[in-house]
């Protein structure tokens, strides 16, 4: 790339310039990314699975890609005028969702009420904040770009987004805040917003997880098993460190037997790690580092300066919650119920991402509107 993003068309108050490049060159590089990622996905979710039930494992992640690429199209054919319509009667409809999930319509687990059960499929909403808000977002700044610099309309838009996430916060769900609030932030500094905001941005979030400390004791348990790790964090170190750099070999491993809760989900790589070893780790590390630079990428090569933040955001979206979870299995952040994403099994995650990165992909293809004649515009 020439230069980095921030060096995008993005500065308040200017006029977007035709990209550098066309998006499409860097476009197949992230799907392969994509698709890779989700055939290992595929391929961990039958290692993993008990004896006997890997069919069922396959078949169940199968229909969660499936769900998958149904959203990412759904996203990329809908127009990106249309999207911006619907996208805050969305997100309405999503918090009333959530508020009534707390008045007793949700279901309960992990000391959390979180889902829906809609026939024999479980529903995260909170998860589809991570498609939809960060269109409503791209939408607000591009709208009006002076509001980046109007204390008042910044006010504005953070109470909103704390309104929104007040449901959210009340599950309790403080990761899923923590990331949409880190993605607003780097998505804002793409944008042009003053450094003074974005450290106001901080402030809130920090100040959330101490109120999240005092109130909810699960918060402060997995602080305290952060300072001194709690087992499934050692097992799951041992998993990634122990067989070497080739791995045990696929479905030879140990540690999916019980030793690691959650192997399927939050804690999947320990079951890549110890059964393809070193390699298998790195490898999956790659593709997201290659995810996120294809997506920068493409983002820095759109036309339209709705493009370029929203694929922006959408990549920081996936590369952030890939970044936590691998983190989290070595220790160096507090456990939290994270799937990797297209690789963990979670319909949820996989829809709501799934679908934001069709609405991005769709935005940085868009062609900038050639201005009118001047001719046309007389009577």
């Amino acid at each position: 790339m020439n230069g980095s993003l921030a060096s995008a068309p993005l500065a308040v108050g200017s006029a977007p310039e035709t990209g550098v490049g066309d998006p499409r060159a860097p476009a197949l590089g992230w799907l392969s990314c994509l698709a890779a990622l989700a055939g290992i996905g595929l391929l961990t979710a039958g290692s993993a699975a008990p004896p006997g039930e890997a069919g069922i494992a396959l078949g169940l992640h199968s229909s969660h890609l499936a769900l998958g690429v149904a959203a990412f199209l759904g996203g990329y054919v809908l127009p990106p005028e249309s999207a911006r319509r619907w996208v805050r009667p969305a997100l309405l409809a999503v918090w009333l969702l959530l508020v009534a999930m707390l008045a007793g319509l949700g279901h309960s687990s992990h000391e959390a009420t979180r889902w829906i059960r809609i026939g024999g499929f479980s529903l995260q909403p909170s998860l589809l904040f991570q498609c939809f808000w960060p269109l409503a977002l791209a939408s607000w700044v591009v709208r009006d770009p002076l509001r980046l610099r109007q204390p008042r309309a910044l006010l504005w838009l953070g109470g909103g987004f704390l309104l929104l996430m007040l449901p959210v916060f009340l599950q309790p769900d403080l990761g899923s805040v923590a990331i949409l609030m880190l993605v607003s932030g780097i998505t804002l500094l793409f944008a042009g917003a003053p450094m003074g905001f974005l450290w106001s941005i901080l402030a809130v979030g920090t100040a959330a997880l101490l109120a999240g400390f005092l109130l909810f004791p699960h918060v402060a348990d997995r602080l305290d098993w952060w300072q001194q790790p709690e087992e499934q964090v050692v097992r799951g170190m041992e998993a990634i460190a122990a067989p070497g750099p080739a791995g045990r070999g696929p479905g030879l491993g140990v540690m999916k037997y019980g030793h690691v809760p959650e192997s399927r989900t939050d804690f999947v790589m320990t079951v890549i790690g110890e059964e393809w070893g070193l390699i298998g780790s790195v490898v999956v590390w790659s593709l997201y580092a290659s995810f996120t630079l294809f997506g920068f990428a493409i983002a820095r090569r759109a036309a339209t300066r709705y493009g370029i933040i929203l694929m922006a955001s959408a990549t920081t979206m996936v590369s952030i919650q890939a970044a936590y979870n691998m983190a989290m299995i070595t220790g160096l952040v507090p456990v939290k119920g994270l799937p990797l994403p297209f690789v963990s099994r979670g319909g949820s995650s996989i829809l709501a991402l799934a679908a934001l990165l069709g609405f991005a992909l769709r935005a940085a293809f868009q062609e900038r509107r050639a201005p009118a004649p001047a001719a046309s515009l007389l009577p």
